[in-house]
């Protein structure tokens, strides 16, 4: 799966620097073939990055715990409620 993934993650990221030149085939010059490299690299990058966070070991989601486990006396108030202001 892994060479897959940067094989796929690079062509595309690599094509898609060419694209974003707006160049064309009519002209190919250093500048898509700069773009292309450079965006085939990112691509690389990108599927490395993506295939290292896929072998670790799962994390608990952001949020593990209520609020209520955070804070447990956060809605209880410090001060009588049935006493009025005088």
């Amino acid at each position: 799966m892994f060479s897959v993934r940067v094989i796929l993650w690079t062509v595309a990221m690599g094509y898609t620097g060419f694209i974003l030149t707006n160049e064309g085939l009519r002209t190919f010059n250093r500048l898509s073939i700069t773009e292309a490299f450079l965006g085939a690299l990112a691509g690389f990058f990108l599927a490395i990055m993506f295939s290292l966070q896929q072998r670790r070991r799962p994390r608990p989601a952001f949020i593990a715990h209520s609020i209520a486990q955070i804070f447990p006396d956060w809605g209880t108030s410090r001060e009588n409620r049935d006493s009025r202001r005088q």
